[in-house]
């Protein structure tokens, strides 16, 4: 199915996505997403691709947000109240939007690079142009909507974008909710993983158009995902532990250029698509 290349090569992803979600609590999604896409366009088309990507991804967010939560933890980061505000109404929003892309075709292949650039656009906006505001160190009482609402809309764009939501959460807490990134990063990361989680759930009971390999539940091919696992779990404490020593503003340009990465690569994907180059 895959050459020894090809898991070299995922397996690198996986240690760069791992790192980065541990460093920029992101989930690693921004990463895997455009390298399953690469992978998995071999094996599925349309709207069953978009699946098997948005499966696959969050399959190894789960394990990658696993390892950074855990670190987290043990940097005494858990932000226990402010983590269950965010991942409840998120859940409600993932139960949802996840069932109605599982059991339907409306969701295409086009549609999901449209959203997904819609939400690189937003980050690279929100971390890379806006001008960093004064921190506030603790929430109020009357920001705990913020939370509610924050991870309600990150639930969506768990589901729709295969990012985890950590791109919508970490952009939202430092700008909307003036959150030290760093703390921003530690509740994302939590939150991710609950979603993860709850996703995965759902993707037990899906069963795929197109059976690739033994080795395959639901949409998820554990040849494919586990060099990314593997590379995850070698490098996601080590993302958690260089962003407890590096600035804020270092985290937040890096953030964004990385964002703006993928979001010419999904540009070229677009363009390509329609014929235009």
């Amino acid at each position: 199915m895959l050459s020894i290349n090809d898991f070299i090569i995922l397996f690198l992803f996986g240690s760069f996505g791992g790192f980065m979600s541990g460093y920029l609590g992101v989930g690693g999604g921004i990463i895997y997403v455009p390298v399953l896409d690469y992978f998995l366009s071999k094996y599925f088309h349309d709207t069953e691709l978009v699946k098997a990507v948005l499966a696959n991804s969050l399959f190894v967010i789960m394990f990658s947000a696993a390892i950074a939560s855990y670190k987290q933890y043990k940097l005494g980061n858990l932000f226990f109240k402010e983590i269950i505000q965010t991942l409840l109404p998120g859940v409600v929003s993932v139960i949802v939007l996840q069932t109605l892309i599982n059991k339907g075709t409306w969701y295409s292949r086009d549609v999901f690079l449209y959203f997904f650039l819609s939400m690189l656009l937003f980050v690279v906006f929100k971390m890379f142009l806006s001008k960093p505001k004064a921190i506030i160190a603790e929430s109020t009482k009357a920001d705990n909507y913020k939370y509610n609402i924050t991870g309600a809309f990150a639930g969506i764009v768990t589901a729709m974008s295969g990012l985890g939501g950590g791109v919508i959460m970490t952009p939202v807490f430092t700008e909307w909710m003036k959150l030290d990134i760093k703390k921003a990063s530690a509740i994302s990361t939590s939150v991710i993983l609950g979603f993860a989680l709850v996703i995965g759930i759902l993707n037990l009971n899906i069963i795929p158009v197109h059976k690739i390999s033994s080795f395959q539940f639901g949409y998820i091919l554990l040849p494919i995902a586990l060099p990314l696992i593997i590379g995850t779990f070698l490098f996601a404490q080590m993302g958690v532990k260089t962003a407890q020593k590096s600035k804020s503003q270092t985290i937040r340009i890096i953030f964004a250029s990385f964002a703006s990465i993928v979001l010419l690569k999904v540009i070229y994907e677009i363009l390509i698509i329609h014929s235009i180059l």
